[in-house]
């Protein structure tokens, strides 16, 4: 059942990071490659927020042939295998238990699969609009050097930046060309901002 309390989900989504804004995408969309780049406890850990608020739930119904095909594919790819070595490398004995609790609580066994309900997906529709918008609003005043209102819009939408890349808005090289048009390096922008999560930046190359 989704949850409906409108002012729970806004308090939830107040607290959303930029990488749980990927995550939501890259769950609706199957997004394996760029999923790969996230820590496993980071990427649990967004889950539980989508189904605490709502806006995820475990799939009870047969997949499609077509995401089943995708998923059994990606998991016998050298990718997954080399991503599953590192994940088991990387995390702690601690992380393993939080991820373990994680899956206890919401009932899901480690290859279940989940789904954005329909709050879920109008919610990353909206998001997208916005983002959108977000993108043209950055490239307007790039392009007539207004940095006054460039750099506040940067600050301003900070947080979304990292979605616009996974999912295919933003352009890198005009990105880099932003901080060009302001006198600011980007790298050190991006480091002091910690509210960008640093994902997007395999995007920029």
């Amino acid at each position: 059942m989704e949850n409906t309390d409108k002012s729970n989900s806004e308090e939830f989504i107040s607290k959303f990071t930029s990488l749980d804004y990927v995550v939501l995408s890259c769950m609706h969309y199957t997004d394996l490659k760029t999923m790969i780049k996230i820590n496993a406890l980071d990427l649990v850990e967004s889950c539980e927020k989508f189904f605490d608020c709502g806006y995820m739930k475990k799939m009870n119904t047969e997949p499609p042939t077509e995401l089943k095909n995708k998923i059994q594919q990606w998991l016998d790819s050298i990718e997954y295998r080399q991503y599953t070595k590192n994940t088991n490398e990387i995390l702690s004995i601690t992380d393993k238990e939080k991820i373990k609790k994680i899956y206890s609580k919401l009932e899901l066994k480690p290859h279940d699969l989940s789904e954005l309900t329909n709050s879920g997906m109008k919610f990353l529709d909206n998001k997208e609009i916005e983002i959108k918008k977000q993108w043209s609003i950055l490239t307007k005043f790039n392009d007539a050097k207004d940095v006054t209102n460039l750099k506040k819009s940067i600050d301003m939408f900070a947080i979304s930046i990292p979605l616009m890349f996974t999912t295919g808005i933003a352009n890198g090289k005009i990105f880099s060309a932003m901080f060009k048009t302001i006198n600011v390096g980007m790298y050190d922008y991006l480091s002091e901002n910690t509210i960008i999560h640093p994902i997007f930046l395999d995007y920029l190359k």
